[in-house]
This record gives C-alpha cells, sequence and structure tokens, in this order.
C-alpha cells in the first residue's frame, strides 16, 4: 500500500512540475536598464486601498472581459503607484489593457487613460511565460537587478502581458 501511495505521490509531483515548467516557472527573466523611447498608453480603471479589498480583485477579471469581449484591442497590463509586492500598504494602481493609441478605440463605460511616459530610465525585466508566474519572477529580476547594479526604485511599475510576446515589467529608477 505504501508504495502505490508514493508512486501516486511521485505522479503528482512530476504532474506539477511539468505544469510549472510549460508556464515558464523554470525560466529566468532576461533584465536591463533603458530609456523608454516612446510612451505606453493604457485603457482602464484607477484604484487606491488595500489589495485584499473586495474592488481590487474584480478589476482585473473586468479587463480581461473588455479584451475577450472586443470591446478595445491591446494587452492585459498595469501601473502601479506603489510596490505591488508591498501587502501591508495601501496599493495604488492603474488596472486595464495596454493600448496603441488614445484615438483609435472607444472606451467602455468607466474606463479613462493614462500614459507611461517615454524617456524614463526604467528596469526592463522579460519572461516568456504565463501570466500566472511570470509576476514573482520579473519583479525579483527587477529588484535584484536595481540591488546589484545600486540603482533606487521610483516605485512605479508598468506591468504588460502580452499574448504575443513576452510579458514584460518596467521598473522606474531614480
Amino acid at each position: 500500500m505504501t508504495r502505490w501511495l508514493f508512486l501516486a505521490l511521485l505522479l503528482v509531483a512530476l504532474s506539477v512540475a511539468v505544469w510549472y515548467a510549460y508556464l515558464g516557472g523554470f525560466r529566468s527573466p532576461g533584465v536591463q536598464l533603458i530609456t523608454t523611447a516612446q510612451p505606453v498608453y493604457l485603457a482602464g480603471r484607477y484604484f487606491e486601498g488595500k489589495a485584499s479589498s473586495d474592488e481590487f480583485g474584480p478589476l482585473f477579471r473586468q479587463a480581461q472581459q473588455v479584451l475577450d469581449n472586443g470591446q478595445l484591442s491591446g494587452a492585459l497590463g498595469n501601473i502601479y503607484y506603489s510596490d505591488p509586492e508591498a501587502s501591508d500598504d495601501t496599493v495604488r494602481a492603474f488596472v486595464g489593457l495596454v493600448v496603441a493609441d488614445t484615438t483609435s478605440q472607444q472606451l467602455p463605460p468607466g474606463y479613462r487613460y493614462r500614459t507611461f511616459p517615454a524617456g524614463q530610465r526604467v528596469v526592463q525585466a522579460h519572461l516568456n511565460a504565463s501570466y500566472m508566474v511570470a509576476p514573482d519572477k520579473l519583479y525579483s529580476g527587477a529588484k535584484n537587478f536595481m540591488q546589484e547594479q545600486k540603482l533606487t526604485s521610483a516605485k512605479i511599475y508598468l506591468e504588460q502581458f502580452p499574448a504575443d510576446a513576452p510579458a514584460e515589467v518596467m521598473a522606474v529608477v531614480k
């Protein structure tokens, strides 16, 4: 009986490892210091409050629905105006979609535009992985790079999760 239990546990562990690898969980992000050449436009909603609040989670699902329903074309994306990994603090974020411009599409009700300006020095981390595993790897990669290069974060982060390109986090540095 113990042998069958051991084999079952081994099979489950192997299945989880294969699934994690498929999602890109074992990949390392590419990280570099760049100056943004073009502005990035986002359509979405602003949120300020606790990450655990009932209003924060649905913003991500609404953005996915707007994308799935064809109301806007673009990629899932967010701007955080505070460290998203600091769970005790208040989250200040603009949650929505990265769009090509601010004129070619009509915004859904309640959505607004925000711009991540060009000409900023940022640490860019990119990874070809699912949005389920990418954020942790991207943020840790960007923060490790900043420590190694002795850079100071401005605590402004842009996340992008395009369907046809690597996931990306840009962390503005001072």
